[in-house]
Formats: structure tokens, C-alpha cells, sequence
């Protein structure tokens, strides 16, 4: 054909572009990776400096007030001492300054709400453990306390104990830390990005050789024989030859019936042989409307009997209306000769695309009508769309919380120490969810290319749901949901790809959480037959599933038509991608549900063994 080399080139120059990109976006973030981390490393350089030297400051600080108040205690002068140590407070650098002698008792306090004595003691005693010079660092406080032996006699000694102010680090530097951050998770973000397009590079190419495969099998149907176009400019070219290759034969058939019908006579149009093998619908009305020749997929898309619609009325035969108006419009030779519309049958659930053609012959006029049922690629444009919105809206609200945080941990500065590090975990939870998106479009990508597989091995499941009972623990809380998890005491050992295995169940327990109200409750219930097949019940008291949606749940992109789901995210990805791990298994998965009483999923997992030992005879 003419356009197959222009589609080649334009596929070729696509794959070099792609390349590029993703060649691109690796260095960026490698670079991005590496100045961040760079920059982190240096500021905490600096910090560790400022750090370092404060002490310096504030040991030789407290050594003179030592000094001095140890001329002041031979003296046995303690307003001097208390003087010494509200100077030594006044100068802003310590918060509270002390005396201390045996069992820990306290001489002398700059902190009014402490007693102290009013006169010093007659016998000091002897300390517990002896009073050594130490200087210790508390990083949730910023601040450092400072022990200094303090010598009364030959035979008795106190110590200074001095807690400085908070370290106030510059304003600047939190906002570099910050900035650095946010620069390595820009980076890894786009070296995610990067990993995935060159992932997702031999996708494309695995999903066309798999439908020529079928194609040389004898399968036709293009519905069947399409590849998901979202996976770059190889799979939309090929999606596109193939509806070339429709147009055509399309086109092919209407002529041939134009000739045909424009040759013959009203009562031998010859169509029989030519059309009663088409999928497609095709009607032939005379300029009064009345029915000429109908096939067995005209009829069947129009509910009408094809023995006895020939020589009626096309009203009696479209009762609704539905193509009628435009075949009369097409019939007079004022308006366009041919008109193509889209109706709907059986209330919305099929979808036909009508192409109405006038066809002007030797001594009369007639009507000829071509029907397509485009179900299949409404439905698909529809999940397509509904997925590219449900993915913008998943991966918009994650970036404007990380945005929004990070901004907020910057003006804030350093002073409220609890907001930033509430900013910093909801920053690493936001960051977490990205990886679950992200991580699940990988595998329905996997899916739709058939690259997707399993690495069987020995498995202890009892870890793995530990691992999810902490996971989901203080989410469970935090909705103020009670989660549950009826575990054997003994878990037996199956063959099961352990990842795959706990992303199902993930899944399923992320589902259960997310549509249960607060006050409901979450049960997992693990049991194990006598042959070790595992079969996990994950319960909920949530809002429930509706029949007509129970038997959909599993499909890709779906989601339930129920308005109290429309506020809570969600891309109809984690049931599908779960039905293909728990069939690789060999395993089965089904749902029981009611509106407002919950819902429970129940899959089952062989333990693999039987399989595995027949495979190593």
C-alpha cells in the first residue's frame, strides 16, 4: 500500500525520539540525583561544623563560670553563686543553669520554680557515681547540657550542670536542605520515569507480534487483533493500519453493492452472495421507504425477521425512529448524498454507526444503509478516557501535596520543629503512593504486552502478612477502623511468587480500608486446606457492591456506578491486576457482597508443590 512506507519512516523516527527521551531523562536525573545528594551532604558538612563548634564556645563558657563559682563556694559566699549563674543566664546562651551535689540534690537553680537551699550544706557527702565533665547533644532538642565537675574540698565535689539554648540554625541553610531534598526526589522521580519508558520500550513490539500471531492463526476481528495505543507510537501505528485495512474493505463493500445494485433490476439484485457472509448490517430501501433487500446482520441490529421485512414499510421495521428521519433527508436530492450517525439500541447498550448513502440509478432513486456495531470501541474510548482522567487526578494530588508541604517546611523554618517533621512524613507517604500508582500501571502495561510472569519459589506466608498487618495498622487508625487478621498458628510452606502474591492481597486489603466508613471493621482471614492451598478472605463492613457491578469489578478501568465512590481516588487498576496474579497462580478469585453490608473477596492458592515436583521428575 502507498502509506506503508511514510509509516514506517514516522514509526522509525518515533523510536529514535523515544530514545532520546528517555536517554535524556536518565542524565537529568542523574544529575539531579547526584547535586542533591552532593548538596545535602556538604550542608550537613556545615551543619555538623556549627555544631561543633557551639560546643567549643560553650565548654570554655562553663569552664570560667566553673572557676568562679568554685572561688565562690571556698567562700562559702552562695548569693555570689547565685549571682554567677542568673549573669551566665542573662547572656542568652544558656536556658538553665544548676548546682548539684549528692543523690542529686540541688545546691543552687536559675530555674525559679525548683527548690534549692537557702544556705549551703554542712557535710556535701559523697555522689552515687562521680561527677565527670561531659557534654552531651540532644538532636529532637537542638540543644547541648553540660556537666563540669565542680571540686569543694579534697574530699567533696558538686558539678555544674548547664542546658544551653536551642542551636538556631540559619534560615538559609533549612531552606537548602530542603531544596536538596526536593531535588533527589525530583531525580528519582525522573529516573523513575526514564526506567519505565525503556521498560516499556519492547512492550509494543511484544503486543503486535502477539496479534500477528493470531492473525496467522486466522483471527480477523479487529476488535480482537488491537493493541492498547497507550503504549507509544509503534501500537497507534499499527492500531491505525488496522483501521485502514476496515475503511478499505469497507468501502470495497459498498461499492461493489452500489454497482451491483445500480446494474440490476428491483427484483434480482444479485446481493445475496456477496452480502449474507458481511458482520456488517446493510438495508435496501426504494424512494418510498420500502424495504429492498435486507441481510441477516441488518436484521439481527434492527430485531426483525429477514424472510419477511423485504416489501415492507422501513417504519414498521425501525419503530423508534431511530434512522428513519435521516433516510428520508438522504432521499431528497437537495441534501448531501451520503450521512453517517451514530444510534444506540437495547438502552445504550449497543452502539451502531448508520452510513446512509443515496444511490441514483438508471430510472429510480434508492437508499442504501451500511451498519457497524462500534460497541467495542465506544466502550474502549470511554475506559481510555476514564483512565487518563482517574491517572491525572491520581498523580496531580500526590505532586501538589509534596509541593504544598515542601513549601509550607520552608516557611515555617526551623523554629517549629513538629510541623516540619509532620511535612517531611506526609512528603514520604506522598512519595510512597506515587510508587503504588506508578507501579501498577507497570503492570497492566505488562498485562497488555504479556510480559507479565511469575517467579515461583518457596514461601512462608506467615511474614508476609505480619508485613501487611504493620502496613496497614495505622491507616486502619487513622479512619478509626477496627482491622482484624485470623491467622493459623502454623503457616505451611507454598510455591508462589511472594511479590506478586503480596501485591494481590495488598489490593484487596487497600480496597476493604478505603471503602469502609469510619467505625466499620476489616477481618483477613488466612485458612489452609489439607493439601496447603491457601484460601485468603478478606471482609469488610464497608458500603458494599450491587449485582450488575459484582460481575464487572474485575474488568480493567472499571469502577462502580455509585455516587459515594465518585470522591474517593482510585483508577480501577488493583482488582484486575490482582484476577491476573491469582490466575497465574493457578488459583481462583470471586466476590460476595450486598449494598450497605460489605463485601468479602476470597481467593485460593494452590500450594504449587504437586506441580513443582512433577517439573523437577
Amino acid at each position: 500500500m502507498p502509506f506503508w512506507p511514510f509509516k514506517q519512516a514516522s514509526s522509525a523516527r518515533t523510536i529514535n525520539a523515544s530514545t532520546i527521551s528517555s536517554g535524556t531523562l536518565g542524565v537529568i536525573a542523574l544529575i539531579a540525583i547526584c547535586a542533591g545528594a552532593l548538596t545535602w551532604q556538604t550542608l550537613s558538612s556545615l551543619r555538623s561544623q556549627s555544631i561543633n563548634q557551639h560546643s567549643t564556645e560553650l565548654t570554655k563558657n562553663i569552664e570560667l563560670i566553673a572557676s568562679q563559682t568554685e572561688l565562690a563556694l571556698q567562700d562559702s559566699d552562695l548569693p555570689r553563686i547565685r549571682r554567677l549563674l542568673l549573669d551566665a543566664q542573662a547572656t542568652g546562651l544558656y536556658h538553665r543553669l544548676s548546682i548539684r551535689y549528692a543523690n542529686n540534690q540541688t545546691l543552687v537553680s536559675t530555674d525559679l520554680g525548683e527548690s534549692y537551699l537557702d544556705t549551703l550544706p554542712k557535710s556535701w557527702g559523697q555522689p552515687a557515681n562521680p561527677f565527670t565533665r561531659k557534654s552531651i547533644y540532644d538532636p529532637s532538642l537542638n540543644q547541648f547540657t553540660l556537666h563540669e565537675p565542680l571540686q569543694v574540698s579534697s574530699t567533696e565535689d558538686a558539678t555544674l550542670i548547664a542546658e544551653s539554648m536551642p542551636i538556631s540554625t540559619p534560615t538559609m541553610l533549612w531552606r537548602f536542605e530542603l531544596t536538596s531534598l526536593l531535588t533527589v526526589l525530583s531525580g528519582a522521580v525522573l529516573g523513575l520515569i526514564a526506567y519505565l519508558q525503556m521498560r516499556h520500550r519492547p512492550a509494543p513490539l511484544n503486543a503486535i507480534r502477539s496479534a500477528l500471531v493470531q492473525y496467522a492463526q486466522g483471527e480477523t476481528q479487529t476488535e480482537r487483533l488491537l493493541v492498547s495505543s497507550s503504549m507509544g507510537a509503534e501500537s497507534q501505528a499499527f492500531n491505525d493500519i488496522l483501521e485502514e485495512r476496515d475503511t478499505l474493505n469497507t468501502r470495497l463493500a459498498m461499492l461493489e453493492c452500489e454497482q451491483i445494485i445500480s446494474t440490476h433490476s428491483s427484483d434480482s439484485f444479485g446481493l445475496s452472495s456477496v452480502c449474507a457472509s458481511l458482520s456488517q448490517g446493510l438495508v435496501v430501501l426504494d424512494a418510498e421507504l420500502n424495504t429492498q433487500y435486507i441481510n441477516g446482520s441488518g436484521a439481527a441490529y434492527l430485531a426483525a425477521d429477514p424472510a419477511t421485512s423485504v416489501g415492507k414499510k422501513f417504519s414498521s421495521i425501525d419503530q423508534n425512529k431511530l434512522i428513519l428521519p435521516t433516510v428520508s433527508r438522504i432521499l431528497n436530492p437537495d441534501s448531501p448524498r451520503r450521512q453517517v450517525i451514530e444510534i444506540e439500541l437495547e438502552g445504550g447498550i449497543t452502539t451502531l454507526r448508520a452510513t446512509c448513502t443515496r444511490i441514483q440509478r438508471e430510472q429510480d432513486v434508492i437508499c442504501m444503509i451500511y451498519l457497524e456495531d462500534i460497541t467495542q470501541q465506544r466502550h474502549a474510548d470511554e475506559s481510555l478516557n476514564s483512565f487518563i482522567a482517574q491517572a491525572t487526578h491520581e498523580l496531580r494530588t500526590p505532586l501538589t501535596n509534596i509541593r504544598l508541604f515542601a513549601e509550607e517546611a520552608i516557611d515555617s523554618g526551623p523554629e517549629d520543629e513538629e510541623f516540619r517533621s509532620n511535612a517531611f512524613n506526609m512528603i514520604n507517604s506522598e512519595s510512597r503512593r506515587l510508587e503504588r500508582l506508578v507501579s501498577d500501571m507497570l503492570s497492566v502495561s505488562e498485562l497488555e504486552a504479556g510480559s507479565m510472569n511469575i517467579r515461583r519459589e518457596t514461601v512462608r506466608p506467615g511474614s508476609m502478612f505480619e508485613e501487611l498487618e504493620r502496613d496497614y495498622a495505622q491507616q486502619a487508625e487513622a479512619k478509626d477502623i477496627k482491622l482484624t487478621f485470623d491467622l493459623p498458628p502454623k503457616f505451611p510452606s507454598i510455591e508462589a511468587d511472594r511479590d506478586r502474591l503480596g501485591q494481590a492481597i495488598h489490593n484487596l486489603l487497600g480496597n476493604a480500608l478505603k471503602y469502609t466508613p469510619a467505625g466499620g471493621t476489616v477481618n483477613c482471614k488466612v485458612e489452609f486446606d489439607p493439601s496447603d492451598a491457601m484460601t485468603v478472605r478478606v471482609s469488610d463492613t464497608g458500603i458494599g457492591i450491587s449485582i450488575e457491578d459484582q460481575s464487572k469489578v474485575f474488568e480493567r478501568f472499571c469502577r462502580a456506578a455509585d455516587q459515594r465512590i465518585e470522591s474517593i481516588s482510585g483508577t480501577g487498576l488493583g482488582l484486575s491486576i490482582t484476577q491476573e496474579i491469582i490466575k497465574m497462580h493457578g488459583g481462583s478469585i470471586s466476590v460476595e457482597s450486598e449494598l450497605d453490608q460489605g463485601s468479602t473477596f476470597i481467593i485460593t492458592i494452590p500450594s504449587g508443590k504437586s506441580g513443582t515436583q512433577s517439573k523437577a521428575a
